[in-house]
């Protein structure tokens, strides 16, 4: 929707003029408020890091030259209004570290190279206006007027000139609004380990933090009214009394079952902190010239669960992980941009008319995997998800059913552990904890639901409502994308790894997985790595890969031999093809009221009344919402993608506290060419990285629009006076898909591989369809019950251990 129309570039809000010393509109607007001052209320890791942003002189340049050092600045001073803090050093620091978000537009060169060619480029452009002068050299008017040029182009010195704008606008607003100064421009809480925040709720502040000053009271916009609501497809299935019945013998169960197939929550330390490294400091250790009963690739939800079932089945195990082995206390921060070592940020090669970046919200990277980031939203997938072209035509029957997983949910739910309302769709259902208080925008979400009679729910979120083992209780920090240093957030990491080394398994990580090897006899003998500059294979009875929706399709492309000359298990051409991700719109609202957002887990309501398909429209399948809380570099995203820079940028970020999001998660239908290739790029390993080519079909777009129409709906009835969206993605998963024949798919519905009968697939990769539901917990769900039949001794005599559990 449009809102009244602020001013572009270094055009001042109308009625808004300096003051007699200078003062911009945003500045003032939270007087005394000093983030830093909250510093010894950190963690001693977050403290430091963030610190450092504010001390001591900076080092010199290492990547720009000088020319293109004063064209960078003079870019980043226009996009950001003249800002009062360096930004180019980090950035600088960034690219010359190669430490860039993972990914790079295929029509684009790598980011350390783009920067510096697109510095040239806009002091050619420069030069070419009368005076012949560099861009660092013209006038300000004259520089926004060449920065509003490349925004508005559709190509730019043979490049697309919003790949172009996207590199610039993504660098330049994680350098400023990782910084105290914005926290304190914008009045973010900034770091709230341990402390956490205990006043939550519209208008509600902690005792320290600041209220606006000058809060901007706008009239409702006059703009066309919101699209009508959908038909709502599944209004949900509740008696009262039987939902309260039922969440109350969830909620009062004794966690003594959980114990005894799972003691992870009671082998932390005794404060519930940080990792026990005692348990990693006993772990067994195979040589690599043992033939171990199992080695898995990847140490996220399918393979780790995959590690712990098998462990406690009595086969011995080796988990291989390309990232590191993490200690929350040690390794993860409060922060926002201090976390982006959790996301996979090797290269990728992205491409399709709708491209897919890569990193914080479907990319993990170390022991844990991507739930480590993930917001902590676990629902279950609906019945009609497993027969989505059985009843609509569209999308692939999956080879089992709902039921076949109903035993697998329960008991993920309950060791992760999930906290909610009883549910009311697809199959109703109650969760072992209490649902959580909600914040600010959770409370939006619930007034605009409540005003268009729509269902709405509070959770499902795999965050533990009370202790849980030595597990602590949330302190609704916010943090859940960067890593839960509460322990609270349920990841693999303290969900099901300690039990599974305490069962035996061995966890290598910074382990890099080149290729799975196989014997004479066709069968798979073992996994060729990399680690300390070596290649090693670790040999194993049988392989299962759990890299993920890209990280797996190109494993097995890269594992190409003579029996496989186009990939390992690449017969019939499925492999990499069918990966699919979320169209994951959302919506913001201004209120007059601070919202505050960030305070409390990012998904705390959630309604999936538009599920289904509606057999009056023109799309199949449907959609979910569920808040989300995006944090201030995510929320400047939100901002630029209206086309907002410059002094304009900063004073929509001044009003961050006001603003709620919803989130929706739209389903996108399977298309098998939207797969993932090899690149003629190479990595620092030097194999060729992942190609990923992703294009929308007229069903996808349709679904995207009708999920934003929605949201637009929603905060609108809850009195929003403006509103503004972003299309976004999220949660990939396909590219080894399970089917019922090979020439459908890459694995059966045990995971286990058509081609290669001990080669397992255990991650997202082999999901056919992807609901409108997060997938975390039904991927974990899939390898449970597939470790049940491994585990029973099912296809016995494919070098798999003859052992009863």
């Amino acid at each position: 929707m449009s809102a009244p129309e602020r001013p572009t570039g270094g055009e001042q809000p109308p009625g808004e003029e300096r003051s007699a010393h200078g003062e911009r509109p945003y500045q003032g607007r939270f007087p005394g408020y000093d983030p830093l001052a909250r510093r010894p209320q950190w963690d001693e890791v977050t403290a430091a890091l963030v610190t450092s942003r504010v001390a001591g002189p900076c080092p010199p340049l290492r990547l720009f030259t000088p020319a293109e050092e004063a064209t960078a600045r003079a870019l980043l001073n226009r996009l950001l209004d003249d800002p009062p803090v360096d930004l180019l050093q980090m950035i600088d620091a960034r690219l010359a570290e190669r430490e860039t978000d993972g990914w790079h537009y295929a029509d684009l060169p790598p980011d350390d190279r783009a920067w510096p060619e697109t510095m040239r480029a806009l002091d050619e452009d420069a030069r070419a206006l009368p005076g012949r002068r560099g861009f660092a050299e013209l006038t300000g008017r004259e520089q926004d007027g060449l920065v509003e040029k490349v925004r508005r182009a559709v190509r730019w010195h043979g490049w697309p000139a919003k790949h172009v704008w996207s590199l610039w606008t993504r660098y330049a607003c994680t350098a400023y609004y990782s910084h105290p100064t914005a926290w304190s421009e914008i009045g973010f809480g900034g770091p709230a380990f341990p402390s956490g925040y205990a006043r939550l709720g519209v208008g509600r502040r902690e005792r320290w933090e600041v209220a606006d000053a000058h809060p901007e009271r706008q009239p409702a916009a006059e703009r066309p009214d919101p699209p009508p609501l959908p038909a709502v497809t599944d209004p949900g299935r509740h008696g009262e009394a039987k939902a309260a019945l039922a969440t109350l013998r969830q909620t009062t169960r004794r966690q003594r079952a959980v114990r005894r197939r799972n003691a992870s929550a009671w082998l932390l330390p005794r404060d519930g902190l940080g990792f026990d490294r005692r348990l990693v400091e006993r772990m067994r250790r195979h040589r690599d010239e043992d033939e171990v009963d199992l080695v898995i690739v990847g140490c996220g939800a399918g393979g780790t669960v995959l590690a712990q079932r098998m462990a406690r089945a009595g086969w011995s195990v080796v988990v291989l992980e390309a990232g590191p082995f993490w200690d929350p206390l040690r390794d993860w921060v409060s922060d926002e941009y201090g976390s982006h070592h959790l996301y996979w940020t090797e290269p990728r090669v992205l491409s399709g008319s709708d491209p897919v970046p890569m990193g914080s919200n479907n990319s993990g990277r170390g022991v844990g995997g991507s739930m480590v980031h993930f917001a902590g939203y676990a629902p279950r997938f609906h019945p009609s998800d497993f027969e989505t072209h059985r009843r609509d035509g569209v999308g692939a029957d999956w080879p089992l059913a709902y039921g076949d997983l109903r035993g697998s949910y329960q008991r993920l739910e309950a060791e992760l552990p999930v906290a909610g309302q009883y549910w009311p769709w697809g199959e109703p259902h109650a969760y072992p904890h209490a649902p959580h208080p909600v914040g600010g925008n959770g409370e939006v979400f619930l007034r605009g639901a409540a005003a268009l009679g729509l269902e709405a729910r509070v959770g499902p979120v795999a965050i533990s409502n009370g202790r849980f083992g030595r597990r602590p209780h949330c302190v609704y920090r916010g943090f859940c994308l960067q890593g839960c240093k509460v322990n609270a957030k349920a990841s693999p990491l303290i969900t099901h790894l300690p039990d599974a080394l305490a069962h035996g398994v061995e966890v290598r990580a910074d382990a890099m997985a080149c290729a799975v090897e196989l014997g004479p006899d066709g069968l798979a003998r073992g996994v060729r790595y990399l680690r300390g500059g070596r290649e090693h294979l670790q040999r194993a009875r049988t392989v299962a890969v759990a890299g993920y929706a890209i990280e797996t399709p190109r494993l097995l492309l890269n594992s190409a031999n003579a029996r496989f000359p186009d990939g390992l298990c690449n017969d019939f051409d499925q492999v990499g093809r069918y990966v699919m991700v979320q169209g994951a719109p959302q919506v913001s609202g201004r209120f007059e009221q601070e919202v505050r957002a960030y305070k409390a887990p990012p998904p705390e309501v959630s309604t999936e009344a538009f599920y289904e398909t509606d057999p009056a429209k023109p799309y199949r399948r449907g959609f979910s919402i569920q808040t989300v809380s995006p944090m201030p570099i995510t929320w400047a995203e939100h901002v630029v993608a209206q086309g907002h820079w410059g002094e304009k940028l900063r004073h929509y970020l001044s009003d961050y506290v006001h603003w709620a999001t919803l989130g929706g998660l739209a389903e996108l239908l399977p298309q098998a060419d939207n797969r993932v290739t090899l690149a003629e790029e190479e990595d620092r390993h030097g194999l060729p990285v992942a190609h990923f080519s992703y294009s929308q079909c007229d069903n996808d777009k349709q679904v995207i629009a009708a999920a934003r129409g929605t949201m637009e709906a929603i905060l609108t009835a809850a009195g929003a006076s403006e509103v503004i969206a972003i299309d976004r993605y999220a949660h990939l998963v396909g590219g080894c898909r399970m089917a019922a024949r090979p020439e459908d798919g890459v694995v059966d519905r045990d995971l286990r591989s058509f081609a290669v009968p001990n080669l397992l697939i255990t991650d997202g990769s082999v999901l056919p369809t992807q609901g409108a539901a997060n997938p975390a917990l039904t991927i974990m769900a899939l390898v449970d019950r597939a470790a049940g039949v491994l585990a029973a001794g099912a296809r016995q005599g494919l070098r798999t251990p003859n052992r009863e559990p």
